[in-house]
């Protein structure tokens, strides 16, 4: 894994970056994420959640964490990145807003604390935590601005709040290869569905950057973090339409013809990924910006 960091500027909000989707449905994208989690809960974590485990060791560092370490986990999911806080001797709080994903998770961490909650609406007093991790939560929030002030406020003084997204399409083929082939393929989503993740204007470093000075915190910085997902290409192609919600969506409905034209444009992006057992070795790209909340 190779783990570059770079220091940015903290700019302005971006212009029409506010707690809706770019569509403006904040509530209906809330609700779709839920439902959507609530359908893979059982099938997320060994496909495309055993691929994000990857930023959980650089997440974990920037934030800080080291034994003694109360931290609180946003977006748990089923529990991989709270484990490996634990590993570090660290007393972890972790929160999903996906009940079933709640479940898995308090079976899978008997030593931590596991509990209900939905950004931006945490059940936490002020600076209850040292520091706050979410691993790719940020991006399913219907406000992140508030989400992010959220989690500044659960944060003690002179703590760290440490989020990852994914980078740029381009230089993460394993989170994006569905959606360019798509896209490939020229076919549209079926139904009224969310087009994008209210977060996606904070998608570059410097607006991520940006999102937390706006918190409030300081001393922000983002690193980007790079590695690689090895894996059978048919195997990914079920791993993202059971672990993912927007872009599987973009799937679903589909009539038959149409999702062959997808597989076939899938079938030719991943090919030049291959390996000579069969399998393939995907790159994945995430940002991972942190911040301190002011003593």
């Amino acid at each position: 894994m190779e783990t570059d960091v770079a220091m940015v500027e903290s700019p302005k909000r971006p212009a029409g970056a506010a707690g809706a989707d770019l569509n403006g449905k904040g509530t209906d994208f809330e609700e779709f994420e839920r439902a959507g989690w609530e359908r893979r809960s059982g099938t997320y974590d060994e496909g495309f959640g055993r691929m994000t485990a990857g930023v959980h060791e650089p997440l974990l560092d920037t934030a800080g964490v080291r034994p003694g370490t109360r931290l609180l986990e946003v977006g748990c999911g089923t529990g991989r990145l709270a484990l490996a806080a634990l590993g570090r001797g660290a007393a972890v709080v972790a929160t999903d807003a996906v009940e079933q994903m709640v479940a898995a998770a308090a079976a899978a961490l008997p030593r931590a604390r596991v509990l209900h909650g939905a950004l931006p609406r945490l059940p936490f007093a002020d600076g209850e935590f040292d520091a706050v991790a979410g691993a790719f939560v940020i991006n399913h929030v219907p406000d992140p601005v508030t989400a992010v002030a959220e989690l500044a406020r659960v944060t003690a003084p002179g703590g760290r709040v440490a989020l990852s997204c994914w980078d740029a399409p381009d230089r993460n083929p394993a989170q994006g290869l569905v959606a360019a082939a798509v896209a490939e393929a020229g076919a549209t989503p079926v139904g009224d569905l969310p087009s994008h993740s209210p977060f996606a204007p904070y998608g570059s470093p410097e607006a991520f950057a940006g999102l937390l000075a706006g918190a409030g915190l300081t001393a922000v910085r983002v690193e980007p973090v790079r590695w690689t997902h090895r894996v059978d290409p048919d195997r990914w192609w079920d791993d993202i339409l059971t672990g993912t919600v927007l872009t599987s969506s973009l799937i679903e409905g589909q009539d038959a013809r149409t999702v062959a034209r997808i597989r076939a444009a899938y079938d030719r992006l991943v090919a030049p990924f291959a390996q000579s057992d069969g399998s393939v070795r995907l790159p994945v790209a995430a940002l991972v910006a942190v911040g301190t909340r002011q003593a």
